[in-house]
């Protein structure tokens, strides 16, 4: 059983609001604590830092998968060939197949193929898997270890933290604004007394 180092999901959904759905926090956090636990990263900065990066990167703190249609995605991952050599994209058909997914988005045939071996499932004859909560999770905690973005929280480096997952700043202000709500609200936690105990 995995011990809780962030805050109560209802906390948690109340600072993300829309975000933040009760309904996907509940079903969705505790898979991602357990994996980055697996990955011995869990901790309470690495949980803030996961938090708002769901709920940043997804919208709605549950799996998701990049919108477009098929041209759009053979422009964007084929015929932009530095990019298509970039995500490892090598067969027609490979940007719409291998489109970002998950709750941090992994894109390309590359990317598949690698975090699939790294959780052993088979993401390049089924790249939907990754939409699955459990394997999403799976996919982020690996993605969290390999980028050192558990270090860079640790640091209290957010900034860094958002760009190893955006490659820029796309939703700093929104993701700083959860990182500060979800940090006070783990000190306020902190700060309550357990009932009981002996001074």
């Amino acid at each position: 059983m995995i011990v809780s180092v962030a805050v109560p999901v209802e906390k948690i959904c109340a600072i993300l609001g829309a975000r933040g759905p009760i309904e996907n926090v509940t079903t969705n956090w505790p898979l991602v604590e357990a994996a980055l636990a697996k990955h011995e990263i869990l901790t309470e900065a690495c949980a803030v830092a996961a938090i708002a990066t769901i709920a940043v990167e997804t919208g709605c703190f549950a799996p998701i998968k990049e919108r477009g249609g098929p041209a759009y995605f053979t422009k964007l991952y084929e015929e932009n060939t530095r990019e298509a050599e970039r995500l490892g994209n090598s067969q027609p058909g490979d940007g719409a197949r291998f489109r970002g997914r998950g709750f941090v988005q992994i894109t390309g045939r590359s990317n598949y193929t690698n975090y699939g071996h790294a959780i052993g499932v088979d993401l390049v004859s089924n790249p939907d898997l990754a939409l699955d909560p459990k394997v999403a999770a799976e996919i982020l905690a690996v993605y969290f270890h390999d980028h050192s973005i558990h270090n860079a929280a640790a640091a209290g480096n957010w900034e860094l933290v958002r760009r190893r997952v955006n490659g820029g700043l796309n939703g700093w202000a929104d993701f700083k604004k959860y990182v500060d709500e979800l940090q006070a609200a783990r000190k306020a936690l902190a700060a309550i007394p357990v009932q009981g105990a002996s001074a």
